[in-house]
């Protein structure tokens, strides 16, 4: 009777345990998946105000560019994105590479006809932004056209929103727009190292092709800032997550920039004083890239033909959507 007992508390014990290492370990992923990245929480955002993922009804496959969607089709400097550069996968998407040479293939808002001029979401007073992404790195080299696998944003005003992006004080059509680069792939260019990607910033200005010939002047980013080296080894066919940490200027407190690569930080931490509309140039000034702080960012996924970029996620951290454009 005793080993009898002893038989059957051995085997509730094992149940048990069981029942206890199933539940805590389907605990912990949920937690890991709904976790807000540690560099989000320490500026206070903690509020996942935009959670882009990909199906049929997440992107706006029908081109009605009406709300309810995290996703649109390219619709911007005369180019349209092809739907054929979109392959939809379980809970994935893939972008194979646009026939039609546009600068981008999904974005979180684009222009309508119709006030307010746009649909989707952009984001503005500071955030973390991150995408989860896999490439073919390999591929790179045979793909086409100047375009590469890349996330980054671009701002709302004067883009999306025409006559929205003039530089105060200065003479009609001078423009002042701020380019976010989050994730640029690297096609191994001499002394460019295997395990990078770029990442870096654009404060662009003037009147198009007539303050600077090339088109807009800018002041950027030291090329080797904007190379962020991750560890050797790193298998970008692999998914990784490319984060971009957005902390708007005040008067008593610089902005700053910095870019990460799977939670960890790579690269140094840009700053910037708080702008208020001075005079241009920004470059060599130290408010360069603070037109930022004012603008509203959409954010863009992009390839060149035959160079596949797969992608499971978009997320934005905040501390509330009160500052974002939202049009759904």
């Amino acid at each position: 009777m005793k080993s009898g007992f002893t038989l059957i508390s051995a085997l509730l014990c094992v149940l048990l345990l069981f029942l206890y290492f199933t539940h805590s370990v389907g605990a912990a992923d949920d937690a890991v998946l709904n976790e807000v990245p540690v560099q989000a929480v320490e500026q206070g955002y903690n509020n996942r105000t935009f959670h882009g993922t990909f199906s049929k009804d997440t992107i706006d496959f029908k081109r009605l560019k009406q709300g309810g969607h995290d996703w649109y089709f390219w619709d911007l400097f005369g180019v349209k994105a092809s739907g054929s550069s979109i392959q939809l996968g379980d809970d994935e998407v893939t972008l194979v590479g646009d026939i039609n040479k546009a600068h981008g293939q999904l974005v979180s808002a684009v222009r309508t006809s119709r006030p307010p001029y746009f649909v989707g979401k952009a984001f503005g007073g500071g955030a973390y932004i991150e995408a989860t992404i896999k490439f073919d790195k390999e591929g790179l080299s045979r793909g086409e056209g100047p375009s590469i696998p890349a996330f980054w944003a671009l701002q709302m005003e004067g883009n999306i929103l025409e006559g929205q992006g003039q530089w105060p004080g200065m003479p009609k059509d001078y423009v002042h727009n701020i380019e976010v680069d989050i994730f640029e792939a690297h096609r191994n260019p001499k002394g460019v190292p295997a395990h990078s990607y770029g990442a870096s910033m654009h404060d662009w200005f003037g009147v198009w092709k007539e303050t600077c010939p090339e088109g807009l002047c800018q002041e950027k980013m030291p090329y080797r800032e904007g190379m962020r080296i991750v560890p050797r080894g790193t298998d970008f066919s692999q998914y990784h997550r490319y984060g971009f940490l957005w902390v708007p200027a005040t008067d008593n407190m610089k902005g700053k920039a910095s870019f990460f690569f799977d939670g960890k930080q790579v690269g140094p931490t840009r700053e910037w004083e708080s702008y208020k509309n001075q005079p241009p140039s920004p470059i060599g000034q130290p408010w360069a890239f603070g037109i930022l702080d004012q603008r509203h960012l959409f954010l863009i996924l992009s390839n060149g033909k035959g160079q596949p970029m797969t992608v499971k996620e978009v997320s934005v951290w905040q501390e509330d959507d009160s500052q974002n454009m939202i049009a759904d």
